[in-house]
């Protein structure tokens, strides 16, 4: 009797000990990846052009379906800057992409794990490039309406208006009031002379 009592513990322990490892085997196996980082990194503002976009799986998909890894990038003008092409090295996805347009970028992925089993998310990233178009720097300001070297003809013009016609005049018109005036009072005096020598032509008494 003990004998058996003795086997029956030693086979419920065996089948628990084995049971307990084929849970610890299988659970590698079942274990699906997962997205570990992506470059540009989300919500990442970069200021010049990588030429890439590419994100990193804590395991590597599959490379056996044709088209089941995917990697799309779009600009925000809502069209599609990516290659068709995704290339896989390990864990990493890389697809080329041509990122010239100012912006928000939105980046969509799947990826499909040996298994079958898919996964898939988005991201996104902002494009500020360094040398976008500000202006000419150190240039001028632009004159204002009104200044500047359309002004100067017309200062040029006011310093060469010709002076107040009636303040040139002036002395003209006095000279010729002096002479007039000096003229009737000679013919004045004149007269009162010729009167004068008159009366005493007529009476030489007076």
């Amino acid at each position: 009797m003990t004998f058996f009592l003795r086997h029956a513990r030693f086979a419920g322990a065996l089948t628990t000990a084995l049971a307990l490892a084929a849970l610890v085997g299988a659970a590698p196996a079942q274990a699906h990846e997962a997205l570990a980082s992506t470059s540009p990194a989300d919500g990442q503002t970069i200021t010049a052009n990588p030429g890439k976009v590419s994100i990193t799986l804590t395991a590597p998909p599959t490379t056996g379906i044709a088209g089941a890894n995917i990697l799309t990038v779009t600009a925000p003008d809502g069209h599609v800057i990516s290659s068709d092409e995704v290339t896989i090295d390990g864990t990493m996805l890389t697809t080329e992409a041509e990122i010239d347009h100012a912006g928000e970028h939105t980046v969509a992925w799947r990826a499909v794990s040996n298994d079958g089993h898919p996964i898939e998310g988005k991201f996104s990233f902002t494009y500020a490039p360094e040398d976008a178009d500000t202006g000419p720097s150190g240039a001028p300001a632009s004159a204002a309406p009104g200044t500047g070297d359309a002004a100067a003809p017309a200062s040029a013009a006011a310093t060469t208006e010709p002076a107040d016609p009636a303040g040139e005049t002036a002395p003209a018109n006095i000279t010729g009031w002096l002479i007039a005036a000096s003229v009737g009072i000679a013919a004045l005096a004149a007269a009162l002379l010729y009167a004068r020598n008159r009366r005493h032509r007529v009476n030489p008494e007076s």
